[in-house]
């Protein structure tokens, strides 16, 4: 009877302390998380995989710094929510310049996954824009596994391709884009690093 007991005793044990290994750390190392990478990160690099006229001035670069002049100012940052208002959830928002573009023709906006030539008629508006997803630390601490919350967009607020945590706890984040330039839509891969300017959120 004893040792029944104990066995019983012992898969409680077990089953307890595999249940959490599968849930959110321990509150001592949420708290490190949330020390180390909650916050607000700004764009430090973005490149894209090939040379892009995206500022329409009849010269292509694959420095995204100089053809998305939005990507210059703090409205287009990346944030991480380590502790939120939904508690356990980790929440992961890029904001990136959304182009929005008036053809005057038709429809009044480029819904982003049509082809569309360049026409120099053609108004290019941006808006910094994210999809919050959740995220996870892979367990050596090297990347960064964003989920969707619901069903992803694969056109507008993309959820990244992948997301590495570099020296210094910069952030490389990889996304795949359809971008609107002087040779018409192009769909590039782009590598945006980011650096935490605040702990605030």
């Amino acid at each position: 009877m004893k040792t029944a007991l104990m066995l019983i005793v012992l898969l409680c044990i077990v089953t307890a302390s595999c249940q959490q290994s599968d849930s959110i750390p321990p509150k001592e190392d949420v708290e490190a998380l949330y020390q180390r990478f909650h916050g607000k990160y700004k764009v430090v690099s973005s490149t894209s995989s090939e040379p892009l006229d995206v500022n329409l001035d009849g010269v292509s670069s694959t420095n995204l710094l100089q053809e998305i002049l939005e990507l210059n100012n703090y409205g287009a940052f990346l944030e991480l929510r380590v502790k939120s208002v939904y508690g356990s959830m980790f929440l992961f928002s890029q904001f990136w310049p959304e182009q929005y573009i008036n053809t005057y023709s038709g429809s009044t906006q480029w819904n982003g996954r049509d082809t569309l030539s360049y026409n120099p008629t053609h108004l290019v508006n941006y808006a910094n824009q994210a999809g919050p997803y959740r995220f996870s630390f892979s367990d050596d601490l090297s990347q960064i596994v964003v989920t969707a919350v619901g069903e992803s967009d694969s056109i507008r607020w993309v959820k990244p391709e992948s997301v590495f945590i570099e020296a210094n706890d910069r952030l490389r984040v990889i996304n795949k884009r359809r971008i609107y330039t002087r040779q018409g839509v192009k769909e590039v891969m782009i590598t945006t690093r980011y650096e935490r300017f605040t702990i605030i959120t």
